[in-house]
C-alpha cells in the first residue's frame, strides 16, 4: 500500500520550487503608487494564502513572492503631489544652479591635490570646469574679473561680491512672481525647470566691450553639462572640499548668491538644502528649502494652476483691471478653447528607491528582478536617478534592475510651453507630423542617459546588475529615424567639421561682427559630439555594451566624407555651408497622429476644453 506523501516533509529545494510555481503569476508585481503598494499585474491583490496554511509552509515559503516575480515601476503622477512634483524641482534645480556659481567663482581656490581627489570619481570635470568658467565670466555680468590662483587674492580681503547675473537670470525667468503670477502665458511649467542646461538666452543686443550674445548657440545657461551628469553630481563634493579650507571666501560667496542669509543663517547651512536627485520629499521639507532660497510661496500655487493660451492671457490683460486677472484665471468668464495645467512626475526609480527603502533588509535582499518604466519625463534630471539604487545593489547581488525609458516620449514628444503647443496641435493650428525638436537638444537628451547609465555600472556593482534599454514602444520606425536624422548625422558632421578645422578649411568672411576666433570656437562646440557618447553609440549597435541596450534599429552610420563633398560643392563656399545648417539645418522626424491625440497629450498635460470647463461648473452649482 503506497505511503501517503506530506509535502512538508519534502526537502527545502523542493518545496520552494513548487510554492514558486504557486506565487509565480503572470506579468510579475506592479507598484501602485497612490497605494503605496504592490498588486499583480493585471491589478488584481496579490494572493498570500498559502501562508495562512501551516506556520511549516509559511516557513518555507516567507520570501518566495518577492524573488519569483519581477517588479514593475513607473512614473509617478499624482493629482496631490501635482505642486509638491513640480515645486521640488523648482527647489532643487535653483539649488543646482547655486551650486554652480558657487564652484564657479570659488574654482581658484580648488587647489591640485582637491582636483586630484575629485578626479577619482569625475576623471573630466577639471577640464570641463576650465572651459566653462572662461564662458561664464565672459557670458555673465559676474561683478569681478577672473580670478586664478596666481592672483594671490581672497573674497575676505575687499567688498562681499555682489550676486551673478548668472543666478539673477534664472531666478527671474523661472520664479520672479510679477513675470508668472501677471503673465500667465510665459509659464512654461516647473516640470521642465530642470532641462534649462539647453535653453539659450540670446534675446539682448551685443553690450561692448563685454557681448551678451553673439550668437545665438554661445551664450546658453550651461554648457559644461551636456553630455552627462558628471558635473552635477561633483558640484557638492566640490564646494565642500573648498568650504573646508577657505570657510570665509566659501561664506562671502554664499551670501552673495542668499543676501537674506546674511546676519541669520550661517554659511553651512547651504549644504543642508540639498536633495537627492531621486528624492521624494515632504512638502513641509520642500517648503522649507523654497523659504531659505528666497522663493515666493506663490509657487505653490502655480502647477495647480489652469494656464491658458497666449490670446487668453492678452484677453484678461486687456479687459479686467489688474486685481481680478487671479480670479479670471481660476473661473474664467472670457473665451478660451483649451486650458492646461500640468503633470509633473517623480521617475520610476525614484518610486522603486522609495520603495525598497521601506521594506526591511530581509525582505529587500530576497528581491531579483526589477524593471522601471520610465515612459514619461520626470523630474529633476532623471537620468541620475539610477545612482540611488547602486546601494541596494551592492547589498543583494541577486538583484538585476532593467531601466527602460521611451524615446519617443522624453526625448522627442517634448512640449516646452505648458500650454501654447498642446492648444495648436488639438485645435489642428500645427502640424505636428514633422516635429522640429532640436537637433542638439536631443543628442544631449540621449547622451545624459547613455553615459550616466554607464556611470552607474562603473560604481563597483557586477556588470549584470544594470541595465539600461532605450524603448520604442510601439513606434520603431521614429526611433530609427531620430537616430538616423539626428545621431548619426551629428557624428558625421563632426567628423567633417573637425577635418575641416584641422586642415584650416573654414574661414569666415570678415564683415562678421564677432572675431573669426570667438566664431570658429563657438560652431566647433556646436558641432561637437561627445567621444564617451559615440563611443556608447557604436558598442550599442554593435551590442557590445553589457549595460546599454535597445529594442529598435539603431539605424546606420553615416560617411562624414558626403558632408565634405556638399560643403566642396557649395555655391558661396565652405563658411556658408555651415552658416546654413545652423540657420536651417535641424532635421525633422515624422509622427504618427496617435502620438498627438487628446488621450496621448493628456499625459503630458491635464487637458480641459471649454465646454468640459462648463460641464464641471454645471455639476459644482447642482
Amino acid at each position: 500500500m503506497a505511503t501517503k506523501t506530506d509535502i512538508t516533509n519534502l526537502p527545502l529545494e523542493v518545496k520552494q520550487q513548487i510554492f514558486g510555481y504557486c506565487f509565480k503569476v503572470q506579468g510579475g508585481y506592479v507598484y501602485d503608487g497612490k497605494s503605496n503598494k504592490l498588486r499583480n499585474a493585471d491589478d488584481s491583490p496579490i494572493d498570500l494564502s498559502l501562508f495562512y496554511t501551516c506556520r511549516s509552509i509559511a516557513n518555507a515559503c516567507k520570501n518566495l513572492p518577492l524573488a519569483v516575480n519581477t517588479i514593475h515601476f513607473s512614473t509617478l503622477f499624482r493629482d496631490d503631489w501635482r505642486s509638491l512634483a513640480g515645486c521640488f524641482n523648482l527647489a532643487a534645480t535653483y539649488y543646482n544652479v547655486l551650486q554652480q556659481d558657487l564652484v564657479l567663482h570659488l574654482a581658484h581656490l580648488i587647489t591640485p591635490e582637491m582636483h586630484t581627489q575629485l578626479e577619482k570619481e569625475f576623471p573630466t570635470f577639471r577640464s570641463k570646469l576650465e572651459m566653462e568658467r572662461d564662458h561664464h565670466f565672459r557670458t555673465w555680468h559676474t561683478g569681478e574679473h577672473l580670478p586664478t590662483i596666481s592672483d594671490n587674492v581672497t573674497y575676505s580681503e575687499y567688498v562681499r561680491p555682489h550676486r551673478c547675473e548668472f543666478v539673477q537670470q534664472f531666478y527671474e525667468d523661472t520664479i520672479s512672481d510679477s513675470d508668472i503670477v501677471l503673465w500667465d502665458y510665459q509659464y512654461s511649467g516647473f516640470q521642465n525647470v530642470d532641462r534649462l542646461r539647453l535653453d539659450f538666452t540670446y534675446e539682448y543686443e551685443p553690450e561692448e566691450p563685454r557681448s551678451r550674445s553673439l550668437d545665438r548657440y554661445d551664450d546658453s545657461y550651461q554648457r559644461w553639462n551636456l553630455g552627462c551628469g558628471e558635473v552635477y553630481r561633483c558640484l557638492s563634493p566640490c564646494l565642500r572640499l573648498v568650504a573646508d579650507k577657505n570657510p570665509t571666501e566659501f561664506a562671502n560667496r554664499v551670501y552673495a548668491c542668499l543676501p537674506h542669509w546674511v546676519d541669520k543663517y550661517p554659511a553651512e547651512e547651504f549644504f543642508n538644502l540639498e536633495f537627492e536627485y531621486w528624492a521624494i520629499p515632504s512638502r513641509s521639507q520642500v517648503a522649507n528649502v523654497l523659504t531659505l532660497l528666497g522663493v515666493p510661496e506663490v509657487v505653490w500655487k502655480l502647477p495647480d494652476r489652469w494656464h491658458y493660451d497666449i490670446n487668453f492671457s492678452y484677453e484678461v490683460r486687456r479687459n479686467f483691471p489688474t486685481s481680478q486677472h487671479m480670479e479670471e484665471v481660476d473661473h474664467p468668464s472670457s473665451h478660451f478653447s483649451f486650458r492646461c495645467r500640468e503633470k509633473p512626475r517623480f521617475s520610476a526609480a525614484a518610486v522603486a528607491i522609495r520603495f525598497l527603502a521601506t521594506l526591511p533588509h530581509h525582505q529587500r535582499v530576497h528581491i531579483h528582478n526589477i524593471i522601471l518604466d520610465e515612459n514619461y519625463p520626470a523630474v529633476n534630471n532623471a537620468s541620475l536617478h539610477a545612482f540611488g539604487l547602486v546601494p541596494f545593489l551592492k547589498e543583494n547581488p541577486l538583484l538585476r534592475v532593467q531601466r527602460h525609458v521611451n524615446v519617443v516620449h522624453c526625448f522627442i514628444a517634448y512640449f516646452d510651453n505648458c500650454t501654447d503647443d498642446v492648444v495648436d496641435i488639438l485645435t489642428d493650428e500645427a502640424n505636428m507630423s514633422q516635429v522640429q525638436t532640436e537637433r542638439q537638444w536631443f543628442v544631449s537628451e540621449l547622451s545624459w542617459w547613455l553615459l550616466d547609465a554607464l556611470a552607474v555600472a562603473n560604481t563597483g556593482i557586477s556588470a549584470e546588475a544594470f541595465i539600461l534599454l532605450l524603448d520604442s514602444g510601439p513606434h520603431a520606425d521614429i526611433c530609427t529615424e531620430a537616430f538616423n536624422t539626428w545621431v548619426h548625422h551629428s557624428i558625421a558632421r563632426h567628423k567633417a567639421w573637425s577635418e575641416c578645422m584641422s586642415s584650416n578649411l573654414v574661414t569666415p568672411p570678415e564683415s562678421y561682427d564677432m572675431s573669426n576666433t570667438r566664431r570658429l570656437m563657438t560652431y566647433t562646440r556646436l558641432f561637437t559630439v561627445n567621444e564617451a557618447f559615440q563611443s556608447a553609440i557604436q558598442h550599442m549597435m554593435s551590442q557590445t555594451s553589457t549595460t546599454l541596450q535597445c529594442n529598435f534599429d539603431s539605424g546606420q552610420p553615416q560617411d562624414h566624407h558626403t558632408l565634405l563633398n556638399e560643403m566642396a560643392a557649395h555655391s558661396w563656399g565652405t563658411w556658408y555651408y555651415w552658416k546654413d545648417w545652423v540657420a536651417s539645418g535641424q532635421g525633422t522626424v515624422r509622427m504618427t497622429d496617435q502620438i498627438n491625440d487628446r488621450e496621448t497629450l493628456g499625459e503630458f498635460r491635464e487637458i480641459q476644453s471649454r465646454d468640459e470647463f462648463l460641464q464641471s461648473k454645471s455639476r459644482d452649482c447642482r
